[in-house]
């Protein structure tokens, strides 16, 4: 009776199972496959469960019946239809998280192991790697203890050498269920060679869609929150095998997994995800913007972003490509992550390092109704974060600019108190923010300083958790807010909390050692030093001219270009020019990076006439293995290489290749983590400088 049942069932359930299932049926193929006759005669058995073991019911009564100790047992039978029928019965059991789990600690995984060892057979190896891959997805736990058993990474990637576009399918997919999430995984595939493997597969088999897709999800899932994995995969061309498919293919579902991949491989870092926006390029980030995708549309704010950071930036390209209504209309998203990257790219569009206005960038946010959208988002919003986000761009948009002003003012539903009542908020990144809006809308602007003083004003001790937080981007943001709102704090006399934030700020470019804290101090100082009178006096006082000159060596190019500019604002007060000069007659190169990144600002007339007089005296040679400014990019890899010091000039023309900066964005889904922080010095034992007048 159970022999013959396998004749009419097929891989659509037969609805007669159920009388094979009421009837003993499961524990008595159970029987016959545990039975001692050859395994050659339990292959009807073993076909006709699988033609029912879809079904719940039969898993759990083939589970109760003592079914899986007996078909691991069976992995290890040497007639190959027999393993292969059991890797299938594993397989589906495998989709279940319990069995899955029961599965591990009966050995399957040890027997699975063999089988990729030693057979060469496609049709037994897909169904092998099918049961690995479902082991691992159905558990983080499972996929961490497939991924430590030593040897089966190994056996994985090799098996990658076959030709059977089905093996190579099921392989595809069992790396990214093993990769996703784990970074240990992640670093043994690469380390193992995937990604050759990954490479060759692009190549040969793009025109298979089934593995063409799930090549690209490997590649996601493998270079996700993994350093090494994106190095390596880069290394290995795999960026520009991506954006060639990105730009070929209109197909909605491929694009929105090959922009996943792109950005995944791009990392964490705004000098690499530049890079990355450059390669996917203005044009196709807009298209982004208008995809009905929400995955992509973040990709595309993101791009954007990132692009318009920076002293050599995008924003004029953007803007003049219509990109700003298009960033515009995410205001509107139903999507709170689209909608936070949207507000972020809108302020980074308008506003440049040392709050630098774009004035044509603030006036296209205008007449796409940004400002409108912005004022929903501060009033209605039930999100704290989205409302403090929104009150920053705000301020950000209407930065130096009149009409913009009035706009809002005019607006029945603004107030300054909104703002004012953020200041309270239970969430410290919502507190800090708001000090950074009322920051931009103050920031050399009198009549919106008083206000702000009318309509509540800021307290000090708003600031003072900030100050003293052993969170260097906590202390960084609030220090310069002290400085900017000075005036209008009414519990502490103006010149101690400037002298206070000023202190703080040169605090952190002597003592910081991360990149992102350097770079978003340098802008705060160079934002500072053409705000009010006193400030860049006040700043050379306690050397910072020399702390910004050493973070001209840095290695990151977003540190390097807002310290060179800090300095060219520096270079206007005559005792900073001084100290300038005498830094770059002792070493030129520093000089060279200070007029590259100061083309687009403005260098004090007698600074550039004191270092022709030097220059006519005569200088030190610089270095020959001192590094080009200029990143050159390496075409067949798609990474990048520091070119020949050689190559660069004075007057030579400036690259926009593999610049960034770090703007003082804030950091949503984790407000940033330092480690390896110094204290902050008690504000009892500041030093006193001289009164900024």
């Amino acid at each position: 009776y159970i022999f013959s049942f396998d004749n009419f069932l097929n891989s659509v359930i037969n609805p007669e199972w159920q009388y094979l299932y009421d009837n003993g049926g499961v524990p008595a193929i159970v029987k016959v496959a545990k039975n001692t006759i050859q395994d050659e005669f339990k292959i009807p058995a073993i076909q006709t469960l699988l033609n029912i073991i879809e079904k719940q019911e039969v898993q759990d009564q083939f589970v109760s019946s003592g079914g899986m100790p007996v078909f691991i047992h069976l992995l290890k039978s040497q007639i190959l239809e027999v393993v292969e029928l059991s890797c299938q019965v594993i397989r589906d059991l495998a989709v279940n998280k319990h069995f899955a789990e029961l599965l591990v600690q009966n050995q399957a995984v040890t027997n699975i192991l063999r089988i990729l060892q030693s057979f060469e057979e496609p049709e037994v190896l897909v169904f092998a790697v099918q049961a690995i891959r479902n082991i691992a997805q159905s558990s983080t736990k499972l996929c961490s203890t497939l991924g430590s058993t030593q040897g089966l990474i190994t056996a994985l990637v090799h098996l990658f050498d076959c030709n059977d576009s089905h093996l190579l399918l099921a392989l595809t997919q069992a790396v990214s269920c093993l990769a996703e999430g784990d970074n240990s995984n992640q670093t043994a595939f690469v380390t193992e060679g995937v990604s050759k493997h990954i490479k060759n597969l692009l190549i040969t088999h793009g025109r298979y869609r089934e593995i063409q897709h799930s090549l690209i999800e490997a590649i996601h899932k493998l270079s996700n929150g993994n350093q090494q994995a994106q190095l390596d995969l880069k290394s290995h061309g795999i960026v520009k095998l991506l954006i060639q498919l990105l730009k070929k293919k209109r197909v909605e579902a491929l694009l929105e997994k090959t922009a996943m991949a792109l950005w995944s491989l791009a990392g964490e870092r705004n000098d690499e995800k530049r890079e990355m926006a450059n390669y996917i390029d203005v044009p196709m980030l807009i298209e982004f913007l208008n995809s009905n995708t929400a995955n992509i549309n973040f990709i595309g704010s993101e791009g954007l972003g990132v692009l318009a950071q920076g002293p050599i930036n995008k924003q004029s390209e953007i803007g003049k490509a219509n990109g700003i209504p298009s960033v515009v209309r995410l205001l509107k998203s139903p999507h709170e992550f689209i909608v936070l990257s949207s507000v972020r790219t809108v302020r980074n569009l308008c506003v440049s390092v040392a709050n630098v206005p774009h004035h044509n960038n603030q006036n296209s946010v205008l007449q796409s109704q940004g400002i409108r959208f912005l004022l929903a988002l501060l009033v209605h919003s039930a999100n704290e974060v989205i409302q403090v986000e929104a009150a920053y761009t705000l301020g950000c948009v209407s930065m130096g600019n009149k009409q913009i002003l009035k706009e809002i003012s005019k607006h029945s539903d603004f107030s300054f108190v909104r703002i004012l009542r953020l200041l309270y908020s239970n969430q410290p990144i919502v507190r800090l923010l708001a000090g950074s809006a009322l920051s931009s809308f103050a920031y050399n602007n009198f009549t919106q300083q008083k206000e702000i003083a009318q309509q509540g004003g800021v307290r000090f001790s708003c600031f003072i958790p900030f100050l003293q937080s052993d969170d260097e981007f906590y202390r960084c943001h609030a220090a310069y807010q002290t400085v900017v709102l000075a005036r209008i704090i009414p519990d502490e006399e103006q010149a101690k909390s400037s002298a206070v934030g000023i202190k703080l700020l040169v605090d952190l470019l002597q003592d910081s050692e991360v990149p992102a804290i350097q770079s978003l101090t340098a802008d705060f100082v160079a934002s500072l030093c053409h705000s009010r009178a006193g400030i860049p006096a006040a700043i050379i006082a306690i050397n910072g001219v020399d702390y910004l000159c050493n973070l001209l060596h840095s290695n990151t190019q977003e540190v390097k270009s807002t310290a060179a500019i800090a300095l060219g604002y520096l270079s206007h007060d005559p005792v900073g020019q001084r100290k300038i000069l005498h830094r770059c007659r002792n070493d030129p190169y520093l000089m060279r990076k200070i007029l590259f990144y100061n083309r687009e600002f403005h260098l004090a007339s007698t600074f550039k006439e004191g270092w022709q007089h030097y220059r006519k005296i005569g200088l030190p040679p610089i270095q020959s293995d001192r590094t080009n400014l200029v990143q050159a990019k390496l075409e067949d890899t798609g990474s990048f290489i520091p070119a020949s010091s050689s190559n660069l000039h004075d007057e030579g023309p400036m690259s926009r290749l593999s610049t960034t900066f770090n703007r003082r964005d804030s950091l949503y889904n984790s407000h940033l983590s330092i480690v390896s922080q110094r204290s902050p010095t008690p504000l009892a034992s500041l030093v006193q400088i001289e009164e900024v007048k």
